[in-house]
């Protein structure tokens, strides 16, 4: 694949990922200050769907960030960077869950705020979080099976079972996430395949 072309793959990776992490920012479920609440917080649920939506666009925005930085760089993905994908899903899940995309005024309140925490890790945010991190995982597995790399992949795999552990309350989560980040790097696999083929 020409360097050209390969840099265009990763450009249009990257819009996708920004369009698919912007979506998640609008659907995550957030904790917000409230003067209402007896706690001072409150939960936003800006969809029905979110604790569905969330982890699919988080996974899948994860692993075309990771895959389009490295196209557009045309540089080799390894298995370590690869890496990286669960951990973006992770930090935007947080991010997201204390309200930067419904409520970016409040964040920094928010994230000063330990109860808010405590509701992040007791209820919607550990499930959000979970998907997300079970769907990007499957990036570094992938890379660690192709480029034989056993730590990476058992990092990965111990990954993907905490995910699967902490994210046991939301098995629908946890589905749209993995089959997300699986679509993702299905994609990935289809239009970067220097990278993503043996």
């Amino acid at each position: 694949m020409s360097t050209l072309r390969r840099r265009l793959v990763g450009s249009v990776a990257l819009l996708a990922a920004a369009a698919s992490l912007y979506l998640a920012s609008e659907t995550t479920l957030a904790v917000v200050p409230s003067s209402s609440s007896p706690t001072g917080l409150s939960v936003v649920t800006p969809s029905p769907v979110s604790l569905l939506a969330s982890p699919l666009l988080l996974a899948a925005g994860s692993v075309l960030l990771v895959g389009g930085v490295a196209a557009l760089a045309d540089a080799d993905l390894s298995a370590r960077a690869a890496l990286s994908a669960p951990a973006i899903g992770a930090a935007t899940a947080v991010a997201f869950g204390l309200g930067l995309g419904v409520a970016p005024e409040s964040t920094l309140a928010t994230a000063t705020d330990p109860a808010a925490y405590d509701l992040l890790r007791s209820g919607f945010g550990a499930r959000i979080a979970a998907g997300a991190i079970a769907g990007a995982a499957i990036a570094p597995v992938v890379r660690a099976t192709i480029t034989e790399d056993t730590v990476t992949l058992l990092v990965g795999a111990a990954l993907l079972l905490a995910s699967v552990v902490a994210g046991s309350g939301s098995p629908l989560g946890l589905v749209t996430g993995g089959v997300s980040g699986a679509g993702a790097v299905g994609l990935l696999w289809a239009v970067d395949p220097e990278t993503w083929r043996p």
